[in-house]
């Protein structure tokens, strides 16, 4: 009976992803190849493509922009994880609290503080030119990789430290006692086992430039990227049929693949196994140079913070247009609260909705992964990480396409977003969900059936409620990452369905400033309060930790 039921569940989970993500994904394929609905197969819209100077490029631009990203988080996250690893620097508990936050705050809010305060009319640009200093313009490259370095560094960060606090200790005293310097040791011994941890973090911050729509929205100009193309390809032909829409996603979804592939036969060819005897010593700096080590970090991460601290301020100023005068007003959350009251409701309930579906999808999902190891849960496995390599104006366009006519349509409905948002964010619960199923003994769910109860009672009478810190982790990550998603939003959302980070980019783009203030702040402390909420939580070693 166990068996069945737990058959039946993962028959039921593939089931969900096929109907709901690889269908609509493989209609984009098969779209790729028409120029019109229901058209015979052709080569033209690829043939395009690499015909048009302005598609091949926006891949170009992509690709460039993505790797420069991984590059520079490499750069400042590798130090940071070092330092914080192995220097007994100041408050590291709070450092790691610090660096997680721009992975949980919208980047276009950054993309649109940094505007405010590098534009070409902004605050610290009127200021130097004051004193005769003229700094180039912040569109195009320069802002986006601004942007996505201070914002997306945290994913090296974070791994390298976990990695480099990992790396047996006796590895290395082997390295120094045949007289290598520690800096030699650390080229050669510490950095390449620490390599696939790093690798990990920067395929990350990769996929995540090339999948981002706000920022280039916002700041490229006259840089597109590739998913900011499929986006006006697509809004630019409907009514039609938007082939050349399929085709750009397509190229996007190969790219994100490609980059995991490599990352994945590149460490497939080496060893990284070591014996983990003891983890390495903190070293004792200084005063003085444990000063001035976690002071560097500190004003990075304040540097990191700079975008959301001007949106805070910025909200409580008097505004006209594109225009703000230094005088505390409330006339922006005025506007927010009294015209645009429905797209606050809207994200506050489809997040919650979504998290909620997510959770009864994603911890059942973490159970077979872990406690049911087949052939089917390792295809399993495969097919709830598909969403990672989708960026979500792509799955928005897929869902719209697919759903848009047929025995079901859901296209205008708020059903559609909530069924974006769990496709995207699930795996979020079933990884954390997973973690905590591992240091858990099988045998106590084996008792409970032993005794007579039903497998799905055990599951949810006992499993769960061990696994609790786990899901409530995973639960609150999803949950913040889902009320600050735009792009498949702004894909899928219809007049009567707008979310606060809808208006908060039509408020940007419309220079309509003091309305995109109110609405970041809003999502700024909608975001910050439940982190803050969870920290807090398990902090007090109750059996779980927020996997971030």
């Amino acid at each position: 009976m166990k068996s069945r039921f737990w058959s039946l569940t993962t028959i039921l989970i593939f089931l969900i992803f096929f109907f709901f993500m690889i269908l609509p994904v493989l209609n984009l394929f098969t779209g790729s190849f028409q120029t019109q609905e229901k058209g015979a197969f052709t080569l033209q819209n690829y043939l395009s493509f690499f015909h048009y100077p302005s598609y091949w490029r926006s891949l170009w631009n992509s690709i460039l922009i993505g790797l420069i990203s991984a590059a520079g988080a490499m750069i400042v996250g590798v130090p940071m994880g070092y330092m914080v690893s192995r220097w007994n620097v100041m408050g590291k508990s709070l450092i790691v609290t610090l660096s997680t936050l721009p992975l949980m705050l919208p980047t276009f809010i950054a993309a649109f503080a940094w505007v405010i305060l590098l534009g070409r009319g902004g605050i610290i640009t009127k200021f130097l030119q004051t004193w005769g200093i003229h700094i180039g313009s912040i569109y195009g490259y320069p802002g986006m990789i601004l942007v996505f370095v201070s914002q997306l560094y945290s994913y090296v960060f974070l791994m390298t430290l976990s990695g480099f606090s990992a790396v047996d200790e006796s590895i290395e005293e082997a390295g120094c006692s045949l007289g290598s310097s520690q800096l030699r040791t650390f080229w050669t011994v510490s950095l390449p086992l620490v390599l696939p941890t790093i690798l990990s973090g920067a395929i990350l911050t990769f996929m995540s430039a090339i999948e981002n729509f706000g920022v280039p929205m916002i700041i490229a100009q006259q840089t597109p990227n590739l998913v900011v193309k499929a986006y006006i390809e697509f809004t630019s032909e409907v009514g039609t049929h938007p082939g050349m829409a399929y085709t750009l996603s397509i190229f996007l979804i190969l790219i994100t693949m490609a980059s995991l592939v490599a990352q994945r036969y590149y460490l497939s060819k080496r060893n990284f196994i070591q014996a983990a005897r003891g983890k390495p010593k903190v070293k004792q700096l200084t005063p003085g140079k444990r000063l001035l080590a976690s002071g560097i970090i500190y004003a990075f991460l304040i540097f990191t913070l700079i975008p959301f601290f001007v949106a805070l301020v910025l909200s409580f100023m008097e505004m006209r247009g594109p225009v703000f005068y230094p005088r505390f007003s409330l006339q922006s959350y005025v506007y927010a609260f009294s015209r645009s009251a429905r797209p606050i409701f809207n994200s506050y309930f489809l997040a919650t909705i979504s998290t909620l579906v997510a959770v009864l999808i994603g911890v059942p999902t973490g159970y077979i992964l872990t406690r049911r190891k087949s052939a089917y849960s390792n295809a399993l496995d495969i097919v709830i990480m598909l969403p990672f390599v989708i960026a979500g104006t792509i799955l928005g366009i897929a869902l719209i396409t697919f759903f848009n006519q047929g025995w079901i349509v859901l296209t205008g409905t708020w059903v559609i977003l909530v069924l974006s948002y769990v496709i995207r964010k699930m795996p979020f619960i079933a990884r954390s969900s997973a973690s905590i199923l591992y240091q858990l003994d099988p045998s106590l769910d084996e008792a409970s059936i032993s005794l007579g109860v039903s497998p799905m009672k055990t599951f949810y009478k006992v499993t769960f409620r061990l696994m609790m810190g786990g899901v409530v982790s995973g639960a609150i990550l999803s949950w913040v990452t889902i009320i600050s998603e735009l792009s498949s939003t702004l894909v899928l959302r219809s007049p009567s369905w707008s979310t606060m980070t809808v208006e908060m980019y039509q408020g940007v783009v419309s220079d309509d400033l003091g309305k995109a203030a109110a609405f970041s702040s809003i999502m700024i402390i909608s975001t910050v309060i439940p982190l803050l909420l969870a920290t807090k939580y398990f902090s007090k070693d109750k059996g779980g930790g927020i996997l971030l």
